[in-house]
């Protein structure tokens, strides 16, 4: 039987939920041309606001439209749409040219179905480009890296990017065969593949704290002086864990007002999964401190260096070593394990990691945890920002 005779018989439309959790697609409808020439009118209602849900979620969304032969099992995937395929809210109306594709079913039970479909983001970029006056920072997505890499100065200067890292599991701490401590992350997270720069905290908070470059001064080069209540402030940005809120006058603070996302300093777990990129050794590239990694008292001459300089580690994030040790968010103390580790309630002192340009080989490693108090200023202390991802 061709599809003409199908649709004649009696045409039969499947409403689809969205692939999103709140945003879905409803009322769909789906009627052949009359006289027949190949084509089917659909329309769909879209309830909600998909591409706000995509940007949450960091995820391309794209409209899926399938005919469905119930009696043979098969399914067609329209490629031939014209029409409004839009996701945004409200009623939408396309043409599907099943003769341009040579479909034809040998059922008279034809299901046409209309989704959303959507792919993880790799990376998050964020538009810091208008500065600090601005209302809001343009937030895109990119399935894989720029045709030049992100080495070049926009993405060290005017823009952020964050790299997307799965849940897993790994063993946190120096004892890599400790079963023990081993660290489940059950959400996917995005984590900033450099240190925060000084060109790109000064387009956020207006200032650059570096005034001497006696340390390394420069828009390359990592912001420090940069203490953790300056990055998540002193009343709400002081509650971790027991609370994610941060001061709206903080970098946070301001970063989340512009971007409409929950962007925050990595926990300490976070933060050693992402620089171990799936290694168990000292360091995320070997067992032997090498300069080719990492800014540290060797060859730093007692300053940082701008950011890209060295190479990265296997999940293409730089700096994980040496240059300025890294805000996180936990209060120091033991190491916590087991699922979502957060560390302990309370403390005097937060948690940096990595070491700077100043330490030694042994205190670069993977695992090594420094600590001060949250208003410690310091030439040697940076960061570099992370965003948990809704389930």
């Amino acid at each position: 039987m061709s599809i003409k005779k199908i649709i004649t018989a009696g045409l039969m439309a499947m409403v689809a939920m969205s692939a999103l959790a709140t945003p879905t697609i409803t009322g769909v409808t789906a009627q052949q041309r009359y006289p027949w020439n190949g084509k089917v009118d659909i329309s769909y209602t879209v309830t909600g606001d998909i591409a706000a849900e995509a940007k949450q979620r960091a995820v391309f969304t794209s409209l899926k439209v399938t005919a469905i032969d119930m009696v043979a099992n098969t399914t067609n995937v329209a490629t031939q749409l014209s029409g409004d395929t839009a996701l945004t809210a409200g009623t939408h109306k396309f043409v599907w040219d099943m003769n341009a594709e040579g479909l034809t079913f040998k059922s008279s039970n034809v299901v046409f179905n209309v989704s959303c479909e959507t792919t993880p983001a790799t990376y998050c970029v964020i538009d810091l480009s208008s500065g600090a006056n601005a209302t809001s920072y343009p937030v895109t997505y990119l399935a894989e890296p720029p045709s030049g890499g992100f080495g070049v100065d926009e993405y060290k200067t005017t823009k952020f990017v964050l790299r997307r890292l799965e849940a897993g599991t790994f063993i946190m701490g120096d004892d890599q065969n400790n079963e023990s401590h081993r660290v489940t992350l059950t959400n996917p997270f995005f984590c900033g593949i450099i240190e925060v720069t000084q060109k790109q905290y000064t387009l956020v908070m207006g200032a650059n704290p570096c005034s001497s470059t006696s340390y390394g001064k420069g828009d390359t080069y990592p912001v420090h002086y940069v203490s953790y209540d300056m990055i998540r402030g002193t009343s709400n940005g002081a509650k971790w864990p027991s609370s994610p809120a941060v001061d709206s006058s903080s970098f946070m603070g301001k970063l989340r007002a512009r971007t409409g996302l929950d962007f925050d300093l990595p926990t300490e777990a976070q933060w050693e999964y992402a620089c171990r990129a799936g290694t168990t050794t000292t360091y995320s590239y070997g067992n032997s401190a090498s300069g080719y990694y990492m800014w540290y008292s060797n060859n730093s001459d007692s300053m940082a260096h701008p950011v890209v300089t060295k190479y990265s580690n296997q999940w293409g994030f730089w700096d994980m070593h040496g240059n300025v040790w890294e805000w996180c968010l936990d209060w120091s103390g033991t190491l916590a394990y087991g699922e979502d580790p957060k560390g302990s309630l309370m403390g005097a002192h937060r948690v940096l990691r990595g070491g700077c340009f100043g330490s030694n080989a042994d205190r670069c490693t993977s695992s090594i945890q420094g600590s001060y108090p949250p208003s410690e200023v310091r030439n040697t202390c940076g960061f570099r920002i992370a965003r948990i991802l809704p389930e």
